[in-house]
């Protein structure tokens, strides 16, 4: 994304554009899917990442980590039929950075989704981290709903909008 940025700041410095003209319109530049808030009327801070491999989880959990004033509760799966050898290691990163993981399917395909959320809880229970096993995706986030409070911020990883 960085290199499609400073490509697009050369170009529109060579048109004329200045720095200023340039800043206004960057100010509010946003990447769907990416550390995106999800409005709501429940006052609770719901944030959606396209995170899905190992380091992007890790990365928005740390960014997060970093202003929140309550706890992180990350809500999330991974895919089925797709690189089985992340589950754990994304699992143990979740627990080690999200204050409470909500473990929840995510487009199984072909897979069993039990056997998907079993894999990742494997690095969960490994850091020690607290977490729930919830199959059904929409009761996941309902359940990180009913227990975030408005300090809390609630990650789902995984989503693009």
């Amino acid at each position: 994304m960085f290199t499609i940025l400073f490509g697009a700041i050369s170009i529109a410095h060579e048109f004329g554009v200045t720095p200023d003209e340039m800043r206004k319109a960057l100010k509010d530049l946003r990447v769907l899917g990416r550390n995106e808030l999800v409005p709501n009327k429940l006052g609770l801070t719901i944030l959606i990442d396209y995170a899905h491999t190992p380091s992007s989880l890790e990365s928005i959990l740390t960014s997060v980590k970093a202003y929140a004033k309550g706890r992180i509760i990350c809500a999330w799966g991974v895919g089925g039929d797709r690189d089985a050898a992340k589950r754990p290691i994304m699992g143990e990163i979740s627990g080690r950075l999200a204050d409470y993981t909500i473990l929840m399917s995510d487009q199984v395909r072909t897979e069993d989704p039990l056997k998907i959320l079993k894999e990742i809880e494997v690095g969960v229970k490994k850091s020690g981290g607290d977490y729930t096993l919830i199959v059904d995706r929409t009761e996941g986030i309902r359940h990180a709903i009913s227990v975030a409070t408005p300090e809390d911020i609630i990650v789902i990883p995984g989503l693009r909008t």
